[in-house]
């Protein structure tokens, strides 16, 4: 009876090793940093690669429909405008939100009057920090 006992909580173990590590390796203490892998793999790409990528990104941006594409350039110009600092923080905030915390800062942030859009961003900046670093 213990045998079997033993058995069956292997197999659940298994099992749940096997599906739980999908997706955790953000949390993993010997996992990269997400920021180091992008940077890794940014460093490992020769200067035509980069380019290349550049140039695929722009010509995806082009295929947007209109609408789309002004809002995306309207925040790529608002992003470009943030001193370098502030941006590395939004971006690492950004990796670590979720598909859903990205859409509720977004239309926050659409909502939002200007003066308030700093505030806002100042936020989530805080509440990524503060989650990660203890």
């Amino acid at each position: 009876m213990v045998a079997k006992k033993r058995l069956v909580l292997t197999f659940c173990i298994l099992g749940f090793l096997q599906t739980s590590f999908a997706g955790f390796d953000r949390f993993w203490i010997l996992s990269k940093d997400a920021n180091t892998q992008i940077g890794d793999t940014w460093d490992s790409m020769s200067d035509e690669e980069q380019q290349a990528l550049i140039k695929r990104y722009q010509s995806l941006n082009k295929e947007l429909p209109e609408s789309a594409r002004n809002s995306l350039q309207q925040r790529m110009d608002w992003f470009s405008q943030l001193p370098d600092a502030e941006k590395q923080q939004m971006r690492e905030a950004w990796q670590k939100m979720s598909t859903q915390e990205r859409k509720e800062l977004s239309q926050r942030l659409q909502k939002a009057e200007p003066e308030n859009r700093a505030l806002i961003r100042e936020e989530y900046i805080q509440k990524y920090k503060t989650i990660y670093n203890n």
